[in-house]
């Protein structure tokens, strides 16, 4: 309705203009050119708005793309995360067995020459242990 009136202020306006023109009336005249300059005022208001519009609609539409992505990226990157995080736990549980297996084979190898010696060491400690009690209860007395 408001294109239809605007249009309707053009034509109208024109036709004043002309009217003042051939009839020599200056007023007539420029009261039609005020009128048409208004009708194109309004077509210019009526047009930057629904750029305006056009272009905020553009924008929010961007930035919900952009959310969208950032949210995606942060989903795979707490994928990434986790499955790092994961990758890394059983590579220290792989380490600690690899550990565990090493030590027992390593104390499994000993021979018998190495299970005497380590044998008379405990021996002469828990000697020296027993020397020094005995020492100390005849110091006491």
């Amino acid at each position: 309705m408001a294109d239809l009136e605007n249009t309707t202020n053009k034509i109208t306006g024109a036709a004043k203009e002309a009217t003042g023109s051939v009839a020599g009336d200056d007023s007539l005249k420029t009261e039609g050119q005020a009128q048409q300059a208004a009708a194109n005022a309004k077509d210019s208001v009526k047009s930057a708005a629904d750029a305006a519009r056009t272009k905020a609609n553009d924008a929010a539409a961007r930035a919900s793309e952009v959310s969208a992505s950032v949210k995606e990226k942060t989903g795979e990157a707490l994928n990434n995360g986790r499955a790092a995080a994961a990758e890394a736990r059983t590579s220290v549980e792989d380490k600690v067995a690899d550990l565990r297996r090493a030590t027992f084979d390593s104390l499994s190898e000993l021979d018998e020459a190495d299970t005497r010696k380590a044998g008379a060491a405990a021996a002469a400690v828990i000697a020296a242990i027993v020397l020094f009690f005995v020492v100390r209860a005849i110091r006491n007395r």
